[in-house]
């Protein structure tokens, strides 16, 4: 329920209206483009994705009649946006968490201005800090997300090129140590089905590694009373 409410903020703050043509870069599982297909009888979602594991489970997805991806109206593309290239233009694009793992954010939005419309908007949703951090550790480059970065709360108006920030929110960082928290107890309470998968490394450090992790982001995202460390949300149109 908490994470349909937040893609139903995204749909109120991004103004999503019935019969878009909506780009989602980074869709992950498809979560996102299946949810608002659902909401939206019109809509039409194109998913931009990297990872191949991803694509091959939303292919399964776009066959299966109880999910939305299999509605006509989903397009999946396993590629790399510095390189796709797409027929037509979308009224929206979102991005949900993706620009962790994108190292150069003018030339990210510069394609992205490439692909949207004019008078189209995009949303992009973030982990940030208000302050100089470094929860992008070598503990976590090596482990975890490899080349990954938190971005400061004021470096996507600071990036004010061929897009430009209209309007931005800061979600206070309480609300992503509750999930960690909650992701956790799961971890922890799965550890009979864990342990049997192959993760390439024995299941001892694996299981270390990753409570560490989630141990320390729940306590970086919980300091100062979640003021510091959250999430960004912006909203950006052309310039």
């Amino acid at each position: 329920e908490s994470q349909k409410h937040m893609i139903d903020q995204v749909i109120e703050r991004l103004g999503i209206e019935d019969g878009d043509n909506i780009l989602d870069f980074g869709c992950g599982w498809g979560c996102v483009p299946n949810y608002i297909l659902s909401k939206f009888p019109n809509v039409r979602f194109t998913g931009l994705n990297l990872s191949h594991e991803q694509c091959e489970y939303m292919r399964q997805k776009m066959q299966d009649p109880k999910s939305y991806l299999s509605s006509g109206r989903f397009t999946l593309c396993e590629g790399d946006l510095n390189e796709v290239q797409f027929e037509e233009k979308f009224d929206k694009i979102l991005s949900i968490g993706v620009f962790c793992h994108v190292g150069n954010m003018t030339n990210a939005f510069q394609k992205l201005a490439s692909l949207l419309k004019s008078g189209g908007k995009v949303f992009i949703h973030i982990i940030t800090a208000r302050i100089p951090n470094n929860m992008s550790s070598g503990f976590t480059h090596k482990y975890i997300f490899p080349h990954g970065r938190y971005w400061n709360y004021d470096a996507v108006p600071n990036h004010n090129r061929d897009l430009k920030t209209i309007d931005r929110w800061y979600i206070n960082g309480s609300n992503y140590h509750k999930t960690l928290t909650d992701w956790l107890q799961r971890f922890d309470a799965s550890q009979e089905t864990v342990k049997h998968l192959d993760y390439g490394m024995d299941y001892a450090k694996f299981r270390r590694i990753w409570r560490f992790y989630l141990l320390l982001l729940g306590t970086i995202f919980e300091s100062c009373e979640g003021e510091y460390n959250g999430n960004g949300q912006y909203l950006l149109v052309h310039t």
